[in-house]
């Protein structure tokens, strides 16, 4: 199992440690972040957000390969703030990205900024999914959606990952979460990798 201590670290990364563990992470996840983007299907000159930016490489994909007109990206951690927004700053330079450090349950976006969003690998660490599910659907606009990437809830996730730190869900749990939250066309495809399958869930906000 994970010890807790880096598990702690993987949800906020802090301090000189949380450098090594952000770094490490960014080169863990590429996968992952590339199977999210491939399913949220981003659209040319569409504005993308993403909750729980940590290390920007997802939007700085986005912004190279011309897939959005804008991208942004939130996350709670200093450090993972920090290593976005060096990674991003040409594209913050000529208006085409923001990173900020805030919560994802307080967005800092007006109603319907966004076209898409995308939240990989952070539905664990929300101690209340219903508001922050909320708030990202807040800043969506009719007909915008989201793709929430997370590992389901199995028996070598259970033995991986401490439950002091990872609260984990099923996949009927979390489109559970996400339809009462005010999402519709909910569904999920769930990726084999290994021992470590990871579930995208896909979710639209119903046009007005």
């Amino acid at each position: 199992m994970k010890p807790e201590w880096i598990a702690r670290q993987s949800s906020r990364p802090r301090g000189w440690l949380g450098q090594i563990v952000a770094r490490v992470m960014s080169y863990e996840t590429i996968q992952v972040n590339r199977i999210a983007l491939d399913e949220l299907e981003v659209g040319a000159g569409e504005s993308v957000l993403d909750v729980g930016c940590g290390h920007g490489r997802t939007l700085a994909a986005l912004e190279r390969e011309g897939k959005a007109g804008f991208v942004a990206g939130i996350d709670p951690s200093e450090v993972m703030v920090s290593l976005a927004s060096r990674r991003l700053h040409k594209a913050m330079g000529r208006g085409r990205a923001e990173i900020q450090h805030t919560e994802s349950s307080r967005i800092p976006y007006e109603d319907g900024r966004f076209d898409a969003a995308l939240a990989v690998h952070v539905l664990y660490f929300w101690p209340d999914p219903a508001a922050d599910l909320a708030e990202i659907r807040r800043v969506l606009r009719p007909g915008g959606r989201l793709l929430l990437g997370y590992r389901p809830d199995d028996a070598a996730a259970r033995a991986a990952l401490p439950s002091s730190v990872y609260a984990l869900r099923s996949t009927a749990e979390v489109e559970k979460l996400l339809l009462a939250a005010g999402f519709d066309s909910v569904h999920t495809h769930v990726h084999p990798l290994g021992e470590a399958p990871f579930a995208c869930a896909r979710a639209e906000v119903l046009a007005a």
